[in-house]
This record gives structure tokens, sequence and C-alpha cells, in this order.
């Protein structure tokens, strides 16, 4: 237990500012530059061919008709994984020579990171980022980047994984496979990097070093090292809180203000501080028995030089640690969100988009929005649903598709769920239940084709009057029909459904965008907001997502559990006393 508190936090300690400054330099130069860069070489390539936006909804079709376009957004690719691998090395060459007693300038690190990566060819890059990869599902082994933070299963992906066996069983073996190759090959970087060896020898020598025993030794090290770091932060956390709950029990408002000012920026820095832990942990772990790369040495640097550095790492520390906790304040501060009923239900009370769920949910959820799914039948009619076939709710009665149907014969089936049952409505008969239930509607358009701008003209044609009189709004994944739907009725608000993240500012008609919550950011909600644009995040089924999505500032949530939503929005609201909204933050924190 001795050693291992060294090796977290003892060796942390002792070389603090040395760890903080190239970790922050790097940082700087990702987060200032490189991805600023990076997204404005995209947003050319949009502009030039006229891209309206790119996201899972259009991604093959967009490549396929864009190819000025698909080169820019490869060679944006390219440029990301290149900054990736030049981040990877940066920290081997810089942590490692910590460790081995030097005090190196953060920019000799990174200058002698650039000068690797131009030599190493590709082959060994490809390693580089290909173990970056492998190893990013497991904090323990790699390092965070903020240039992969997009890399992840979509939320709304997840339940379907976990309702299908072959999924989860096909997932857990990947992630053990993963796991077991991240542990076999976690010498790989030093060898490419402080050895110069090439890829197949690096993969040969690390695998020969983690082989039986020293293979266990290391995940035992790396796992009760992780535990240890991560109960140091939570010990952080808790006197900071308990810190601002001390400031509270004195009753002074003012003195409560300016205490939050302090114990969130504590928290956010806190955070910081242990990841810089963290990742000094682990490239002490892996470098340890190699021989490590001179750097220049920062006490020959000037006291001049000596003080421009840390001012700016201090600016930039204050900086990192006000802006995050400064707009979780202002964004959970009694602001109005909508609460968006997800295709009518309220945790499991009915058959989704059905008139019985509605009701019920409307009367005890009180929801601002029922977000609902329409089809067109064949004999150009609308009804609600949400799959593209019939077999699931219906139980096997009828496999076909409600294109297949007539509005007569849709209506007359009945579909389960939740251990409920119910006929399937018509888009009018939900509409008037909706009226006289005093509710207003989000009705998301569903296609079965790749553009289908008529489905726009005849649902406008049948439902423009009692679309416009009630003040309900649309959404589709279809840009076409988006496009359509505002040409024919400007006054409509609609929106445009994004699942997962988007590449570059979306071009199109639309008023909002409805957008996968697990992708969200708050640079990208201001963004939006700034063009004048809401921002509906989905689905957002638990409470540290429903407050997540709160504070980066959405317009709207749509969910499952409109109850649970009006819980938190209610608790947020109430949160005057500064130490629950901090608590909330530590939390949002810890999810990320």
């Amino acid at each position: 237990m001795k050693r291992l508190w060294e090796l977290t936090w003892g060796r942390f300690w002792q070389s603090r500012w040395a760890f903080s400054r190239v970790y922050l330099a790097v940082t700087i130069v990702i987060t200032a530059l490189a991805i600023p860069v990076l997204k404005g070489l995209v947003y050319v390539g949009q502009w030039l061919d006229n891209v309206p936006f790119l996201s899972l909804a259009n991604f093959k079709q967009m490549l396929l008709q864009n190819p000025a376009f698909t080169v820019i957004l490869i060679m944006a690719i390219v440029a990301l994984l290149a900054v990736f691998a030049w981040q990877a090395v940066s920290y081997v060459l810089g942590f490692s020579a910590i460790h081995a007693g030097q005090k190196p300038t953060a920019l000799s690190a990174m200058k002698q990171a650039g000068y690797q990566i131009r030599r190493m060819g590709f082959g060994r890059s490809a390693l580089i980022v290909a173990y970056g990869l492998l190893a990013l599902p497991f904090p323990m082994l790699t390092f965070h980047s903020a240039l992969l933070t997009d890399v992840k299963i979509p939320e709304f992906v997840w339940p379907t994984i976990m309702a299908t066996t072959w999924m989860w069983g096909t997932l857990a073996i990947l992630f053990v496979g993963a796991l077991f190759l991240a542990i076999r090959f976690f010498y790989v970087l030093p060898e490419l990097v402080l050895h110069q060896q090439s890829a197949k020898t690096a993969l040969r020598n690390s695998w020969q070093k983690t082989a039986g025993r020293a293979g266990w030794r290391l995940m035992f090290k790396l796992f009760f090292g992780s535990l240890l770091i991560g109960a140091m932060t939570l010990l952080a956390f808790g006197v900071t809180y308990l810190l601002q709950l001390g400031i509270d029990q004195l009753g002074n408002l003012d003195a409560s203000a300016l205490g939050a000012v302090l114990t969130f920026i504590l928290a956010t820095l806190s955070d910081i501080l242990f990841s810089i832990v963290g990742l000094q942990f682990v490239f002490g772990l892996m470098t340890r028995d190699y021989q490590v790369v001179a750097l220049t040495d920062f006490v020959s640097k000037s006291k001049r030089s000596k003080r421009w550095v840390g001012t700016f790492l201090i600016l930039n520390l204050i900086v990192q640690g006000a802006t995050p906790s400064f707009w979780f304040v202002v964004n959970t501060a009694n602001r109005h969100m909508k609460i968006i009923s997800h295709r009518g239900v309220d945790g499991g009370n009915g058959v989704q988009n059905t008139i019985p769920a509605l009701q019920d949910t409307v009367a005890k959820a009180h929801p601002d929005y029922v977000e609902m799914d329409i089809r067109q039948t064949k004999d150009g009619k609308w009804v609600l649903m949400h799959n593209p076939t019939l077999t699931t709710l219906t139980k096997g009665a009828s496999n076909k598709s409600i294109s297949d149907l007539t509005l007569q014969q849709a209506t007359a089936l009945t579909v389960y769920e939740n251990g409920h049952t119910a006929k399937i409505p018509s888009f009018a008969a939900y509409a008037k239940a909706a009226e006289q239930a005093h509710v207003k509607l989000l009705v998301e358009i569903k296609t079965e084709r790749q553009t289908a701008p008529d489905l726009a003209d005849s649902f406008l044609k049948q439902f423009k009057t009692v679309m416009d009189q009630n003040s309900w709004e649309m959404h589709s994944l279809n840009y076409s029909v988006v496009q359509r739907l505002k040409k024919l009725d400007p006054k409509l608000p609609v929106g445009m459904i994004l699942p997962g993240d988007f590449v570059g500012n979306p071009v199109t008609s639309a008023d909002f965008y409805t957008m996968e919550y697990s992708f969200l950011t708050r640079e990208q909600v201001e963004s939006l907001n700034e063009l004048r644009k809401g921002v509906y995040a989905w689905t957002v089924n638990d409470e540290t997502g429903m407050v997540a999505a709160y504070s980066q500032g959405v317009q709207g949530e749509i969910t499952d559990d409109a109850t649970t939503l009006h819980a938190v929005m209610q608790d947020s609201d109430k949160a005057r006393l500064m130490h629950q909204k901090l608590g909330r933050y530590i939390v949002n924190i810890l999810a990320e």
C-alpha cells in the first residue's frame, strides 16, 4: 500500500508543477488550437460542397454525393489522429522525463514529440493511435483526449443492445478481449517512443513483458492505483461540498454566493488535479524501466520566463475551473425548459403512441409537450407508429408495415406494451385527444424512403390548420421533409433530428435541433442558440443526464419519465442553497 501511495500521490506531489506544465500545455494546444483548426477545415469543406450538415442520419449519403467534402473530411480525420498520436508521445516523453528526475519545459516535450512523429512513419504512428483507441474504454490504461470525446456508443442504442442477448454478449466479449490486449500491449508506447523500436518489435516486446504473473501484477497495480486515485477524488469533492454546506449554514446569501465562487472552482480544479495524478501514475508505471529522452531543463530558464509561464498556467487553471462551473450555475438558475413526454408515455404507464397513455401521462405528469411518431397508410392517411413493422407491438398478429395497410386496417389492430393494450390511433383521433387534454404535440414524421418531401405535402394538406391553431411543432430525421415542411408552412416550428454528434454547424431551414443527449456539449448548444436555433435533448431518462442536459442550456428534454424530470427541475429551481447545486455539479463531473 505504501508503494502504491508513492506511485500515485507521492510522486505527483514531488513534481506537481512539472507534471502540470506538461499536461496543461498539451491540453491548451489541443483545445485552443488543434480542435478549432480542424473544425474550421470541416466548415470550409461544408461551405465549398454545399453540405447542410453531417451526422449519423446522412453520413453515407453525404460521402457518396459530395466528393470534395469527403476529401476534406478525410484530411481532417487524418490530421486529428496525427494530433492524437502527438498527444500520446508528448505525455510519454514529458512524464517519463519527470519520473527520471528531470524538470523539463513543456515546449521541449511537445517539440520532441512532433519531431518523433515526423520520423516514425505510418506503421509506428498508426500503432500509437490503435493502442489509444483500444484502451479508450479503460481510463486506468490510457489518457483522456478532447479529440476523441465523441467516440462512444450513443445512449439511445444501449436499450436495444441490453435487450438483445447476442448483442450484449458480443459486446461483453469484445470488452474483455480489448482489456486483455490493452494489458498485454501496455508497453507498446515506450517501446516505440523511448526505445525507437519497429511496430512489430514493440508488439513482441510488450507481449513478452506482460506474460504470466507479470501481466497479472501489472493489472492489479493499475486497478488498485485507479481505486486509490478515485477515493482521493471523492474525498476532495466531499471536503469541497462540506465547505460550501458550512458556509450556507451561516444563512448569509452574500457569503453563500461568494463561497460558491470558490467551491465550484475548487470542484473543477480537483477534477483536473486528479486527472494529472492518474496520468502520471499510468505513464510512470509504463516507462519506469526505459531509458528516457533528455529534454530542455526548466530550471535553466530565466526568472522572467518562469514568471510568465507560472502566471499563464495559473490563469489557465482559473479559467478552466471557473468556466464550466459558471455556466452550470447560470443554466440551472430558475430557467424554463420544456418537458416533453417521449411517445406519450411516462414510466411505462401504457403503450407508446396511444390515446390511453397520452391521457394518463398528461393527467399525472403534466408535460409541456407530447412527442409522438406518425406514418402514412396505404390510402394516404396517418396513424401513430414508431417501428417500421408491426411485429413487435402486435405480438406477431401482423408483420406488415403501416404503408401496407389502409387506415381502417391499421386502426383495427391492437398493440401491447408494458402490460397494457390499446388500439393503434389515427393522427386525427390522437390530435383531438391532445386538444381535449390541453397539451401540445411534437410530431415526428417517420419515412421509409431516403427522400420523401411528398409526405410533408400530404400531412400538411390534411392537418395544417390544426397544427397552426394549436402552435404544435414537428421534427424529422429526413432533411428533405424538414425543408419541405418549412417551405409549405413558414409559421410551423420545425426541427431536425440529429442522432449522434454533428460535424459543422447545420445549415437547414429548421427552427430547432433534436439531438441525442449523450453527445451534447455546452459549446454546441451555445453555437446553435447564437444562430437562434433551439435544442431539444433526447431521450433523457436518468436524473444525472437530466441535470447534465439542463445545465448545458437546452430548451427542452424528451424523456420516457416526465414525472422524474419534473421533480429534477423543481429540485434544481429550489436549489438556491449553493451546496445543493454544488452536489449536482459534482455528480455531473463524475458522470462524464
